[in-house]
């Protein structure tokens, strides 16, 4: 993407999903801050617009949004893929050295978390041997890039990093910016560092005037890692297609839900308000709390009711807080006032119904099953019943992981290529392929009796049973397992024992000539 100097910011084209990124962030981080200022706009007229039109007011949030979006991640990438470089012995043990180095299966489970969230995010390899001896591999967020796609394939992205001022800068107008872009072009990354406002990209400078850019290169060449001239970072949507945008933007598991999640705040403060204006009153004149003198008649070091050195305090001041003074008459001349008791009623029914109302129809429409959420769960399941229960959970992640698959088996190469062209390491003889694990489904007692009415039908091996009672194992696991069964096998099918068997210590003849057959007698001539 070529940027021009003074021109609008961000570039035209790429600001349409950009108030939304904003407002599904705030509802992911939780931060009052930002749910004040960036969801109005997707939820116009609702408890956050409110608080953003009377800030000081307290303000309650129930994250929700967070747990959907940490859920996913845990889901889709919580069992780490196994990635395989089929017949190329060298590359599989550099990779598996590798992924446990640079924490592949943390940055699976954060890129799941980040695409849940906003939509999308992108797998970026990157390399610096002053930092490392290998490559490194670090996610970006959606909405911290400016993607340009051609008939759905990526084909250039901008990253975009706000960079803080200088220590030796001295800011020259309002609304100043520093911006690093980073370019990913098709052969070629390059590095630019701008300095202009929130609304313009202002002036390029050299990457020597911002500490955080001056070690970088302004052009690198890419085609000693990938020949063909691709790129070297990868595009992860969440979920398409995406309706509000014709580019192949992922769509956010909060998209639409935005109202609900703010209703779901409002019945949250409603319910904290009512526990604040249910506390125990003591309506009672002002006469009967008089201040208290500082010395107590018994002459002590405390006064009644107060502290040393303090305001003084009233005579019913046990717990200030649930006395209320007020302008009470007496009821008949010459009697004190009367002392009146109040406490509200607290809807807990009503605002707990309301809650998980709002919860379970947000759950369920990003795709979940309440039960997956922690709602609903009362009793002892059978791994049968829990599928059955969490299905749609399930069917949300299974489609998810066909977004996630091209490039979880395209960023190892990119990988291993880097390694390859920049720290000497096996180069891989071709794309690896990636198996999910299922582990987190399996019920052992159901598999059992699965793989049992398999075998006894003669429809399954015993190598693919094997398979299916330990999804988890590697192809010389499952084999080691099928040789033992055999010989299992050979013992428990021997022939019984007549009695007549050798001793086991007597030795078998050899060469021993064989020996003549007896003749037959002479059968006896009467005639």
């Amino acid at each position: 993407m070529l940027i021009a100097e003074n021109s609008f910011w961000p570039p035209l084209g790429h600001d349409r999903m950009r108030h939304r990124w904003q407002s599904w962030a705030a509802w992911w981080s939780g931060d009052l801050d930002e749910l004040r200022t960036r969801t109005p706009c997707t939820a116009p007229g609702g408890y956050w617009a409110r608080r953003a039109a009377k800030p000081g007011d307290r303000e309650m949030h129930l994250p929700l949004a967070a747990d959907i979006a940490r859920t996913s991640a845990e889901l889709v990438c919580g069992d780490t893929p196994v990635i395989e470089f089929e017949d190329d012995t060298a590359t599989q043990k550099a990779w598996d050295d590798l992924a446990q180095t640079i924490g592949w299966a943390n940055t699976l489970l954060e890129a799941g978390e980040i695409s849940a969230a906003l939509g999308g995010v992108y797998l970026r390899p990157v390399w610096d041997k002053n930092t490392a001896g290998h490559p490194l591999l670090t996610t970006v967020r959606a909405d911290e890039a400016l993607p340009e796609f051609r008939y759905g394939v990526l084909h250039s992205v901008t990253f975009v990093d706000e960079l803080p001022a200088p220590d030796h800068w001295k800011r020259r107008k309002d609304a100043e910016a520093w911006r690093h872009l980073e370019h990913h072009e098709r052969g070629q990354i390059r590095h630019e560092l701008w300095l202009g406002t929130t609304s313009n990209t202002g002036q390029l400078l050299p990457l020597t005037e911002h500490p955080a850019t001056e070690h970088l290169e302004p052009v690198i060449d890419t085609t000693s890692v990938r020949p063909d001239g691709g790129l070297l970072v990868d595009y992860v949507p969440n979920d398409l297609p995406q309706p509000l945008d014709r580019l192949p933007l992922g769509r956010s598991d909060l998209q639409g839900l935005e109202t609900m999640l703010d209703a779901l705040d409002e019945a949250w403060d409603s319910w904290m308000r009512d526990i604040e204006l249910g506390k125990a009153r003591v309506l009672l004149s002002k006469e009967m709390l008089d201040p208290v003198s500082q010395a107590s008649s018994s002459g002590g070091k405390w006064g009644f009711g107060r502290r040393q050195n303090t305001t003084p305090a009233k005579a019913f001041d046990t717990d200030a807080k649930v006395f209320v003074p007020l302008d009470i008459p007496a009821e008949d001349a010459g009697k004190p006032a009367p002392i009146t008791l109040v406490q509200f009623l607290i809807r807990v029914k009503e605002h707990y119904e309301t809650c998980m109302a709002l919860a379970e129809q947000i759950t369920s429409r990003a795709g979940y099953s309440p039960q997956t959420m922690g709602m609903h769960v009362d009793g002892q399941l059978s791994g049968t019943a829990m599928r059955r229960r969490d299905h749609r959970s399930y069917r949300t992640r299974d489609r998810k992981r066909r977004y996630v698959r091209p490039a979880a088996e395209r960023v190892p190469e990119t990988l291993m290529l880097i390694g390859a062209a920049v720290f000497g390491g096996p180069k891989p003889k071709a794309r690896p392929t990636l198996t999910w694990r299922e582990t987190d489904q399996a019920d052992p007692m159901e598999t059992a009796n699965v793989i049992n009415t398999l075998r006894q039908a003669r429809a399954l091996s015993t190598e693919i049973a094997v398979q299916m009672a330990h999804p988890e194992w590697d192809k010389t696991q499952v084999g080691d397992e099928v040789k033992r069964l055999a010989k299992e096998d050979a013992a428990l099918t021997a022939p019984p024992p007549t009695g007549h068997e050798p001793p086991v210590w007597a030795k078998p003849i050899q060469n021993q000539p064989p020996q003549p057959e007896p003749e037959p007698e002479p059968e006896d001539d009467d005639q």
